[in-house]
């Protein structure tokens, strides 16, 4: 073999151990144990036999030269390298399925654990990155629970120092914050021992991990891939957060626990054992039901705001639901009792006559299990001036308002509170919420008997109607006089068929406070034809108008009447049985008005003829129908409803 004269003793030795390696390995062992004995101080020589043990898989062999390494020989860069591939495979140790990194991680556990304290702590101190500083410190205390004492209020000060001086600091979801709440909190709560944190320094950490998982719940799925923050139940490790922190600031045990028998109702009761075993504030009491409270409530709101569009069928597009005012007949059987008493649950205040609240189906019941707990939650938050204000500046420093914006707009329309209702949805310029807000808008005119300014909003809504036809809902109207609320399905035609029943009343009750007309009776009669039957019981009072006047005059009723009910009963009034109602439906007949004894008989068959068509046209859609009526005769319809007119 030709040796290389220009090069030293250890090189060579070197040299032969690699050569040997390919075809004989025992023989590149031996190489490498006279290099070592031969040359203790060399690095090259140490170095180049844990690589062959390393190469040839001997973990034992490969553990013990990696240890001698570390404690000989901790500023060569070559080991640096190696030192930090081996962090690199303990960080992502539970999914690796690269062989190099599967083995770094079985010689780890061949180490001594006093060779892996000091080699993760040295590692850590001497890391110029700042996040792989950090990185390495948690895995120091993941790996040795034992330093989490003395290094994890340590690692607590750097994070938030780091997260501070960051590019991404300003935002909650950045990976110092996650490192901080999603692995090194949950870390230290882990410990039996009371770590030492100072009070001050608990409630900031829990005003982060709260503004950091509100914020993370807040965004949509490509913002949270991009900062690698994937979380898999954030809820439960906040509440884990709420437990540890609470815990350590001495709080109510019973309060702090979400972990057994975990419930909105169960957890609600807790709340309000604790308002009622306390005769007075304290400091620590107020911060302890604010944030419980708080944290709570904001989990009932979200989950409130969840269940307003419910999961849908693979193919099928989600149906959301809003609140709105829906309708009571008194004539109607009292189906759905509302209690009156207040219940266990409520705290001491003020308590009136609760609204009665509908949902479209059965399954659907826990929209509204969600806001009244929401609701109790509210109202607690706001019993006291002091929980008010801290609330405020939790909110302020939260940024809380977009979760909150539909919650308070229904919360007022269920105390009645129209006004602050309207303030609210003017707020509204998303066009994504456009119809929500045009629909409630109407609903509440109508609550206040603004009937001329209930027209506008429908006829923005209408353009807006949603894709999806849905079906004509039965739960609108009642028995009773109590104020109903229903959670509406933003379909087609349950929206149209909304809309539709307010504006009939308007032009019903209007009609009532003036004077009965024959525009105002046409309007109804149209109107009426979407939800038949069901709106029937408006037509017997405006025939017997019909009927008191001898005469019915509606020259948009070729356009817009076929219902072959309706069309029945204004036959049968203009015969001699039913009258001899004279019917002024041809505007083409001008100032004629012809009844059966009329001596123009080709008028009075151009009437029968006129009714035969519209029974012809029975089966149109009378969604299309309807839309067109409102958007097109605008005008007409104004003139039923602005007779009299209330002030906003």
């Amino acid at each position: 073999m030709e040796i290389d004269l220009e090069i030293s003793d250890e090189e060579y030795v070197i040299q032969r151990a690699k050569e040997s390696f390919k075809n004989n390995p025992a023989a590149a062992k031996a190489w490498m144990i006279t290099a070592k004995i031969m040359y203790p101080n060399n690095f090259g020589v140490q170095f180049e036999a844990y690589q062959i043990e390393k190469n040839a898989g001997h973990i034992k062999e490969a553990a013990k030269c990696f240890s001698d390494l570390t404690i000989k020989f901790q500023q060569q860069p070559e080991l640096w390298k190696e030192i930090e591939k081996l962090t690199v495979a303990l960080r992502a140790e539970s999914d690796n399925n690269d062989e190099e990194k599967q083995f770094l991680c079985e010689m780890f556990r061949h180490l001594s654990s006093d060779v892996q304290h000091k080699l993760l702590l040295f590692t850590a101190d001497h890391c110029e990155d700042t996040m792989e500083h950090c990185r390495l410190l948690l895995l120091l205390l993941q790996r040795f629970p034992t330093a989490i004492s003395s290094n994890g209020p340590r690692l607590v000060d750097t994070l938030i120092s780091a997260e501070k001086h960051s590019v991404d600091g300003h935002f909650p979801v950045n990976p110092y914050r996650k490192l901080l709440v999603c692995d090194l909190l949950p870390l230290l709560a882990s410990e039996k021992v009371k770590v030492d944190l100072s009070s001050k320094l608990l409630q900031k950490l829990l005003h982060k991990a709260i503004e950091f998982y509100f914020c993370y719940l807040g965004l949509n799925t490509s913002a949270i891939q991009d900062t690698e923050t994937k979380i898999e139940d954030p809820w439960t490790s906040l509440f884990g957060v709420i437990e540890f922190i609470g815990g350590q600031l001495n709080w109510e045990p019973y309060l702090i626990n979400f972990s057994t028998n975990w419930s909105k109702e169960t957890y609600w009761q807790k709340i309000v054992m604790f308002c009622q075993s306390k005769t007075k504030n304290y400091p620590l009491e107020d911060k302890q039901l604010l944030f419980c409270l708080s944290i709570f409530f904001v989990h009932c709101l979200f989950e409130y705001n969840s269940s307003l569009t419910p999961e849908s069928s693979p193919g099928q597009v989600p149906t959301t639901f809003i609140m709105v005012e829906a309708f009571s007949d008194s004539t109607l059987p009292n189906l759905t009792e509302t209690k009156s008493k207040k219940r266990k649950s409520d705290v001491d205040m003020p308590h009136i006559s609760a609204p009665c609240v509908t949902v479209e189906k059965p399954q659907f019941k826990n929209i509204q299990n969600n806001f009244l707990v929401c609701m109790n939650c509210w109202d607690l938050l706001n019993s006291s001036e002091n929980l008010r204000r801290e609330f405020i500046k939790l909110n302020a420093h939260l940024k809380l308002d977009p979760l909150l914006s539909g919650f308070v707009i229904d919360y007022a329309l269920y105390k009645g509170l129209y006004d602050e209702s309207l303030m609210f949805l003017h707020k509204i310029t998303d066009s994504s919420l456009l119809l929500q807000r045009y629909i409630r808008e109407t609903a509440i005119l109508y609550g206040k008997k603004n009937y001329s300014y209930c027209l506008e909003p429908i006829t923005l809504a209408l353009p807006l109607l949603p894709s999806n036809e849905g079906i004509l809902s039965s739960n609108l109207i009642v028995g009773g006089n109590q104020k109903h609320l229903h959670y509406l399905p933003l379909t087609r035609i349950a929206v149209l068929q909304y809309l539709v029943k307010i504006l009939v009343r308007c032009i019903k009750e209007n009609m009532q406070q003036q004077s009965y007309t024959d525009l105002a009776i046409g309007h109804i009669f149209t109107l009426t034809q979407l939800d038949w039957p069901q709106d029937e019981d408006f037509i017997p009072p405006l025939l017997e108008k019909i009927k008191q006047n001898r005469t019915f005059q509606y020259h948009l009723f070729q356009s817009y009447i076929i219902n072959v009910d309706i069309l029945e009963e204004l036959t049968y009034l203009w015969t001699s049985q039913g009258g001899q109602i004279q019917l002024d439906i041809l505007p083409h007949l001008g100032q004629r008005r012809i009844g059966t004894r009329g001596a123009d008989k080709g008028v009075k068959e151009e009437i029968k003829q006129a009714i035969r068509r519209q029974i012809s046209r029975s089966n149109e859609k009378l969604d299309d129908l309807l839309i067109s009526f409102i958007l097109n005769e605008r005008a007409q319809i104004l003139q039923t409803l602005n007779k009299l007119t209330f002030s906003m």
